[in-house]
């Protein structure tokens, strides 16, 4: 039996006023989006001017009814202590619409923290240090007293619970991971997985060794799945849209580059998500590269009534 599953979109962030992404993101709800969802990223090498995620996040709360996540935060940029003050107060404001994905960051990620001077993690670290991080951000957004917490890169003296969020136990925290060992800790600690990469091939090794994973553990977090959007009726329709994609050689390269997983005709698009849902998919997140979003209106109009 196929899995039941929602759709998501991002809300475009680069190069555009706050008037703009206010509408865009009422629109999106307008389409039938169940979430709407912010990427993180501080200075993006093809953008002149982009919105801070977490800031713009929470002023989207008061303007929509959907849910509200991040797809994903760079841990690197925020101590955990601090996130989980932040995702509270946002679970608050927001009345229980938080969900709060995570992750260790990609290699354009760490090329903008050492461009603006902040600390990096060491390779060698990074599973390890996310695995505290998540274990702190998941004991202070949880209701109880004090908290102490002795890590080898994070303690917690006494540590004060005074912002409960909404959610019980804490709104769910999705991971972001796409190498064979963040896959496999997601399957671990996360409340869900959300996965990033560069072909559905990728994906379906990827979530073979996630399910054998759970499995052993005895879990059953929740798969969702970002995704840049290309959909297309002709040849003349689809070299159009390539456009939005940026250069990158070939267009197979340039599907690749940019995490480009659903592409095709309505028909093709539908077999893809299909596949997905048999897969286990609950939650597909979209991102249209175009700024009209002509992809994801489509995507609303042709295919959400053909998922079932």
């Amino acid at each position: 039996m196929s899995m039941v599953v929602f759709f998501g979109a991002v809300v475009p962030r680069y190069d555009v006023d706050f008037r703009k992404v206010v509408d865009t993101v009422v629109m999106f709800e307008e389409l039938g989006f169940s979430s709407v969802w912010v990427t993180d990223h501080l200075q993006p090498r093809r953008a002149s001017r982009i919105l801070e995620s977490w800031t713009l996040l929470a002023a989207l709360a008061p303007v929509t009814d959907a849910r509200l996540g991040t797809v994903v935060l760079c841990s690197c940029y925020r101590h955990p202590s601090l996130l989980a003050k932040m995702a509270a107060t946002l679970d608050t404001i927001s009345n229980g619409r938080l969900e709060l994905g995570v992750g260790t960051g990609s290699e354009p990620q760490t090329e903008e923290m050492q461009a603006l001077g902040m600390e990096t993690w060491p390779p060698k670290e990074k599973i390890q240090r996310f695995k505290e991080y998540v274990e702190v951000l998941k004991l202070l957004l949880s209701d109880g007293g004090p908290v102490i917490y002795e890590g080898k890169f994070y303690s917690l003296r006494a540590a004060l619970r005074n912002t409960p969020s909404i959610q019980k136990p804490h709104p769910p925290i999705w991971i972001g991971a796409r190498g064979r060992k963040m896959v496999k800790l997601a399957a671990e600690i996360g409340d869900g997985w959300n996965f990033y990469g560069e072909t559905l091939t990728e994906y379906r090794e990827a979530v073979k060794l996630f399910d054998d994973e759970s499995a052993k553990l005895g879990r059953k977090p929740s798969k969702a799945i970002f995704t840049n959007l290309l959909l297309y009726k002709d040849d003349a329709d689809k070299m159009e849209k390539m456009k939005h994609l940026g250069s990158h050689g070939s267009e197979q390269e340039a599907l690749r580059k940019t995490y480009t997983l659903l592409h095709g005709t309505p028909d093709q698009v539908i077999k893809q998500v299909e596949e997905l849902q048999e897969r286990g998919v609950g939650l597909i997140i979209l991102r249209d590269m175009d700024p009209e979003a002509s992809s994801i209106k489509a995507f609303a109009k042709e295919i959400t009534p053909s998922i079932k």
